[in-house]
């Protein structure tokens, strides 16, 4: 299965399946600054560490968006699977208005471009917030690395094909930002609301099943690490509180479930 398709109300959603990080668990700890091996080993009980990736897509209002792009297959051949994802629903990534990115990490961002350094998705508004814009064009200006400078150089050339956005705005009917900062400064995810159904994309809030357990485990990648165990605690709580359907970026495929709170401790109940 490549997709899990859904609907929030009258939105007709679908996850679509990226593929698979090939993450091994005894070289967790070094993601996870201050974690002992020995406390990611008792924390995963012999489990496989979660390393899926699933996009989000949205069409409401007669917009199709998709939310990231996935490593793609110019940059990782053993993934690109969001593109089939989307043949199996007879969308091709020309008919894509709108590409939301969450933030500007590898995972996330290396499938925008093909091999020829044009965008796979060509009549999309690209959307993301100010701060995340801002925080990866500094960061690739300061760094001399080929890749940081191609990023550069790609995305400034595309910078009046932008929109950007802020908590609560709305990209389409029924589908708004949500500010999820802390993971990157200007890390967000999107809330799709219909007919009293919800559903919250929450992206990168937390990497492993772990983390509902140990929310002040920090991630190595966090650019702001205390922001983002503040944004893991408030906003699994949010989804607790609320009993909101919840997509998580990196559980396992489709990454859809609700959280609820036993014993003091978040706990995540997967979807059937």
């Amino acid at each position: 299965m490549n997709t899990q398709q859904l609907k929030i109300g009258d939105i007709e959603c679908a996850v679509l399946r990226e593929g698979e990080s090939d993450l091994i668990a005894a070289n967790l700890s070094q993601r996870y600054p201050g974690v002992s091996q020995a406390q990611i080993d008792a924390a995963l009980a012999g489990q496989k560490p979660a390393g899926s990736l699933n996009l989000p897509y949205i069409k409401s209002g007669g917009l199709q968006i998709i939310a990231d792009v996935g490593f793609g297959h110019a940059a990782r051949p053993s993934a690109g699977g969001a593109e089939a994802a989307l043949s199996s629903l007879g969308i091709t990534p020309a008919d894509i208005n709108i590409v939301y990115l969450t933030h500007f990490h590898g995972d996330h961002i290396a499938g925008f471009f093909n091999s020829d350094g044009a965008p796979v998705y060509p009549n999309a508004l690209y959307v993301t917030m100010q701060a995340e814009w801002d925080e990866w064009m500094g960061r690739w200006s300061a760094s001399e690395a080929e890749t940081d400078q191609q990023n550069l150089s790609r995305f400034g050339a595309l910078h009046d094909r932008f929109g950007f956005v802020a908590d609560g705005d709305e990209i389409a009917p029924g589908v708004s930002a949500v500010d999820l900062a802390g993971h990157t400064l200007g890390h967000s995810g999107l809330l799709v609301e219909s007919a009293g159904d919800r559903l919250l994309h929450v992206v990168d809030i937390l990497h492993q099943p772990f983390q509902f357990a140990h929310t002040d485990w920090r991630f190595s990648f966090d650019s702001d690490p205390e922001r983002a165990v503040a944004t893991r605690r408030k906003t699994l709580q949010r989804c607790a509180d609320e009993g909101i359907l919840s997509l998580f970026y990196h559980l396992p495929f489709p990454g859809l479930g609700k959280v609820i709170v036993e014993d003091g401790t978040f706990v995540w109940i997967p979807a059937a």
